[in-house]
């Protein structure tokens, strides 16, 4: 008897141990459970794990999800998730696990009952459509769950586009009566782009004005690219060819790149009025052409990450362009930035989605298809507007013949006033800019005082200047003691604190407006002092090396106190290029100080070397 109770024992701890490996989400009739914080997932580097050694893993492995969608960006990673199902009924329930995702590459489902394989599925966009366990945009694994007895289920997913994985848990035939909802609001926002794109072509083929072909080639691509996305294109259009299917979605954002860059340089006529403007649109227009034919040959994402960025730059110039038109008073331009900047919004909450750094939720997972639809909506009447404006001034200008070169040439006057404005406010802006860099590009980040390369240059200078003055000039080297060990023992930011509070110090000892000090590198600082001989030098730096003993670092509870080693050098320049003599003194004295006790200043007396002699 009590052998078989050690065994019962032994194994209610195998189970107990086996079932809670992952996550167990209880399901009750009729719910939906939108699965994130039930799943633990597993990160395979090189993904060359199998199932098997998967299941064999360590519970200490798996990391419990914190995302009410699971996102983890472009990465060539693979990843396993892992979670258990169970209900309370009476009896077996059929229940849908969707992946809302369409443009995940691969998708294999492992489903286990008491430790033994059940299902195995392999789905995504690398096979074909009807692969697929049921026929739905989506990824979508039917689950007979039988009542009280716990159901483990592993995916392992990889894909060279944004690694997102929003699962949630159907009960019965729940999706397919929301998909049905869901597909009529697709059908409706489809149906009205494309009324949108022939009734601009048909307008195109009556008036000839190249802004409405440029359009009706905008809406299509935007209307592929979304439809690429929610996977009905693969689905309705070309569901065995997954390798057209992959390349289908650079392809529209390749449009995304090229079509509205012409249609703005159409449309506010640009060329006319902003030339170097036209040939950037012109520039970027091109690069469509190149993304396209790269979508052939280049790795899926290299391209997708390169297009991406490429589009919020396109969209930021198309969104400067119509700023620019604004200000210059064109007239249609205020309802180009109105459809625009909704594109915009739409276009980098998708993208800071699918980068990683916004998490997938209704918003960002619709943004596209909002921002799109409200900027193809603006966009046509932007066009109707400019055209019934066109018209209303031709009509005017033959009613006011008489007046209108008056008009325009006081229009003329207006327009070169306004560009005189812009071209003045931009010069000062570019000033100002070049003054910032000049200071930014001269100071040490951390610290705030000069840096190497600007002390060089400085140093140059004052040493010619010595030189032909006739008059002494002086280097402190200065390097804080013990700072490997204050790294090592309080880590970077305490270090970085001491660099930054000794520069305040060191700063705060030199007052003459010619005096400067400088990070030299590391922990080391050197101090220029022209005009100085070396009994001046040596004041200082133990005016340095008093102002140290006398401050501390804070850190939360740490108080630390600063020590320093300093060489000082000084002489009056026999030529004009021996200033590295005088930096190479000064760094051996620097050593010397630290050979003889650390925190203090050695100098090279010459009274003392009489003395000596």
């Amino acid at each position: 008897m009590s052998g078989i109770m050690i065994r019962y024992c032994c194994l209610l701890l195998l189970l107990v141990t086996h079932f809670a490996a992952a996550n167990t989400v209880i399901l009750e009739d009729g719910q939906k459970i939108q699965l994130g914080q039930q799943i633990e997932y597993l990160k395979d580097a090189d993904g060359m794990l199998s199932i098997d050694q998967v299941r064999a893993l360590d519970d200490a492995q798996w990391q419990t999800s914190e995302q009410d969608i699971l996102n983890f960006g472009y990465t060539s990673a693979t990843y396993w998730l892992r979670f258990s199902l169970s209900h309370a009924g009476s009896a077996a329930e059929r229940h849908l696990l969707e992946i809302a995702y369409p443009v995940l590459d691969q998708i294999d489902t492992f489903i286990y009952r008491d430790g033994v394989l059940q299902n195995h599925f392999e789905m995504g966009d690398r096979l074909p459509f009807h692969a697929r366990p049921i026929e739905h945009p989506h990824f979508v694994i039917p689950l007979a769950l039988p009542p009280h007895q716990d159901t483990e289920i592993y995916l392992r997913v990889q894909s060279s586009s944004s690694v997102q994985v929003p699962m949630a848990i159907w009960h019965g035939d729940a999706l397919l009566e929301h998909s049905y909802v869901e597909a009529l609001g697709r059908a409706l926002f489809y149906g009205a782009m494309l009324v949108m794109a022939i009734y601009n072509l048909l307008i195109f083929v009556s008036v000839r004005e190249t802004s409405y072909l440029w359009y009706v080639l905008h809406v299509t691509a935007t209307l592929f690219l979304l439809a690429s996305m929610q996977g009905v294109t693969f689905q309705l259009l070309w569901p065995e060819s997954t390798v057209w299917n992959d390349r289908v979605l650079l392809v529209a954002l390749s449009g995304m790149l090229s079509f509205p860059c012409m249609f703005v340089r159409s449309f506010l006529k640009i060329p006319q009025s902003r030339p170097k403007l036209a040939r950037v649109l012109l520039v970027l227009g091109g690069l469509g052409l190149v993304t396209t034919a790269g979508a052939f040959v280049l790795p899926y994402r290299i391209m997708i990450v390169g297009m991406l960025l490429c589009i919020i730059v396109v969209i930021m110039c198309c969104l400067w362009a119509g700023i620019v038109r604004w200000r210059d008073g064109f007239h249609a331009a205020k309802f180009y930035l109105s459809a625009w900047i909704f594109l915009l919004m739409g276009g980098i909450l998708v993208i800071s989605n699918k980068m990683g750094m916004l998490p997938r939720n209704w918003l960002t997972e619709n943004a596209a298809q909002l921002g799109a639809g409200a900027e193809i909506v603006l966009l046509s009447f932007a066009l109707a507007y400019r055209m019934n404006h066109e018209r209303q001034m031709r009509n005017q200008a033959q009613k006011e013949s008489a007046d209108a070169q008056r008009r325009l040439l006081e229009h003329q006057m207006q327009a070169n006033e306004e560009l005189d404005r812009i071209v003045r406010e931009r010069t000062e802006a570019l000033e100002q800019a070049n003054a910032q860099l000049t200071k930014i590009s001269s100071t040490d980040a951390l610290t705030g005082v000069m840096n190497r390369r600007a002390l060089d240059s400085l140093f140059e200078l004052e040493y010619k200047r010595a030189y032909r003055d006739k008059s002494p000039i002086a280097i402190i080297m200065i390097d804080l003691d013990h700072f490997k060990q204050i790294n090592d023992t309080h880590g970077h930011h305490v270090g970085d604190l001491c660099l930054a509070r000794a520069a305040e110090i060191i700063r705060s000892c030199i007052r003459r407006p010619p005096d400067n000090c400088a990070r030299w590198g590391g922990e080391e600082f050197v101090v220029l002092l022209p005009n100085t001989d070396l009994d001046g030098a040596v004041t200082v730096a133990e005016t340095i090396i008093a102002k140290f003993a006398e401050s501390r670092v804070c850190h939360d509870e740490l108080s630390l106190k600063m020590a320093a080693s300093m060489g000082a050098a000084s002489h009056v320049p026999q030529d004009a290029a021996g200033r590295e003599d005088l930096l190479k003194q000064a760094d051996e004295l620097l050593y010397v100080a630290k050979a003889n006790g650390r925190n203090r200043v050695e100098f090279d007396n010459p009274r003392k070397r009489t003395a000596n002699n």
